[in-house]
């Protein structure tokens, strides 16, 4: 059977790990954790961990063969219907929760995101944000930190999503070569001679977001504020006029 890429199984709206359990009980029928994990590649012990999540969100059933339990796939079509369920009760929920941020909006919002599982979330953020990016960047440190999926991925997914980026980025032969495909990615680059950045910071509506890829463990700081991202923006541009 042919291997589902793990980009499209973000489609299941699951951590990667656990849409690949889903994945491996819909080709095994019905089976027990150690032929889960066997078929998946995923950690038994991690498997327990998520298990009832699976079962809660409707994912997979567990049926019993005396003492020992054993686990069914939900159907995909089951499992659509149930996102587009979740989908209309959320737009329903529309004109309410944005009430409720609008309310806040005023008030610094600050969100903690570890792991490179929370580095896609927040640069999926600025995609769906539509809003135009400008950035300091540090091609050749992303390029080294990001896993490929990502790197290559994200600039085409921003392209064809029509989000224009701006970049001042540190002058490396890395981010010479990259910048070829300007054009085709919609971006536009102003280079500048300078020591490593040590962080990558991009700036969206009314966001601005820290991106740390140094250490064992990235993370990104994402602050979400209408004066701080204005005036975050209002600074770059002073450096990109200059340019």
């Amino acid at each position: 059977m042919r291997k589902i890429s793990d980009e499209k199984l973000w489609a299941l709206g699951l951590p990667l790990m656990q849409s690949r359990v889903y994945v491996a009980a819909l080709e095994l029928g019905q089976a027990g954790l150690q032929a889960l994990s066997r078929k998946s590649g995923v950690n038994r012990s991690t498997i327990y961990t998520f298990i009832d999540e699976l079962k809660a969100r409707g994912y997979l059933y567990e049926t019993r063969r005396g003492k020992r339990k054993l686990y069914n796939a939900a159907s995909p079509v089951h499992v659509m219907e149930t996102a587009r369920a979740r989908m209309n009760t959320l737009e329903s929920l529309l004109p309410e929760l944005e009430a409720l941020n609008n309310a806040s909006m005023k008030k610094p919002r600050v969100r903690y995101y570890e792991g490179m599982q929370g580095i896609k979330e927040v640069y999926l953020d600025m995609i769906n944000d539509a809003q135009d990016i400008v950035s300091y960047e540090d091609l050749q440190h992303l390029k080294e930190g990001l896993p490929k999926v990502i790197y290559d991925r994200i600039p085409a997914e921003r392209a064809a999503n029509n989000v224009r980026l701006f970049a001042i980025s540190r002058d490396t032969p890395t981010a010479r070569q990259f910048c070829k495909q300007d054009k085709e990615l919609k971006r536009q680059t102003k280079f500048i001679t300078n020591e490593e950045f040590k962080t990558e910071i991009k700036i969206y509506g009314h966001k601005i977001a820290l991106i740390n890829l140094r250490g064992l463990t990235p993370f990104c700081v994402l602050i979400e504020n209408q004066h701080l991202a204005d005036t975050m923006r209002m600074l770059w541009k002073q450096l990109w006029d200059r340019l």
